[in-house]
């Protein structure tokens, strides 16, 4: 058979899985079709010198379709989970590489918005998913991230980012709203949540507390007053030659 390749924007996938579960299983790994598919169209064929189900632009012999083992090997990691986050970005628009993924007897298509329908082929695909790429040309030369690796984050990792975040001058304004504005109020069971501070007017019966915010606009107002009443005082009572005993 003339030589091939395999369309870069699937060996960036397939790296990515690589570089996600370095100890994946590959067995049944696969990107060129056996003679089974060579006698029909298939992503699998060569698109210069088998039969393919749609034709490029260019005279390069390419595979567009690669097959991922789907024993990852890697805790908090399946197959399943790896096909969320890239049918996910394919169906809001963020990617629009692949024609089809197939997995566990389901199919997935850009013909159809992505949604998910049963898949009665010869192959149920339950020991791994097949990924077909678009045959246009951006699609195909695409080495963009996939999404996998973005997703992959650890839990130091997560409160590092926060960490740095909070530190931030767009970090502590948005804090400090967020603390000043908190007003918990009553569960479901009429309890007071934890967390606010409770609130010194008549409506307290239906509003038992109010957000820090309001707390210390309140205690402004009351110190300002209180300072204007002590000032009135100390002048009546120098009026009268006399202080309060």
């Amino acid at each position: 058979m003339a030589s091939w390749i395999l369309v870069p924007c699937l060996v960036t996938l397939r790296s990515e899985f690589d570089a996600l579960a370095p100890a994946r299983d590959r067995s049944s790994d696969g990107s060129i079709g056996d003679a089974a598919h060579a006698r029909t169209p298939s992503d699998h064929n060569p698109d210069e010198t088998g039969s393919t189900p749609y034709e490029d632009a260019d005279y390069r012999n390419e595979v567009h379709a690669i097959d991922v083992d789907d024993d990852l090997h890697k805790p908090g990691w399946t197959m399943q989970r790896a096909l969320e986050i890239i049918i996910t970005r394919h169906r809001d628009g963020r990617d629009d590489r692949l024609q089809n993924v197939i997995y566990n007897r389901t199919i997935w298509s850009r013909s159809w918005g992505w949604t998910a329908r049963s898949y009665t082929g010869n192959s149920p695909h339950t020991e791994h998913a097949h990924f077909s790429a678009r045959y246009t040309t951006v699609q195909e030369s695409d080495t963009s991230p996939w999404g996998l690796l973005e997703d992959d984050v650890t839990k130091s990792e997560f409160q590092a980012w926060m960490t740095e975040w909070a530190r931030s001058k767009a970090g502590r304004e948005a804090l400090a709203q967020a603390m000043l504005c908190f007003d918990p109020g009553k569960d479901a069971s009429g309890k007071v949540i934890p967390g606010g501070v409770a609130n010194p007017g008549p409506d307290a019966a239906t509003n038992p507390t109010i957000a820090p915010a309001t707390a210390l606009n309140h205690a402004s107002i009351a110190a300002y007053v209180g300072h204007e009443i002590n000032a009135k005082v100390d002048k009546l009572l120098a009026q009268e030659g006399g202080t309060a005993q």
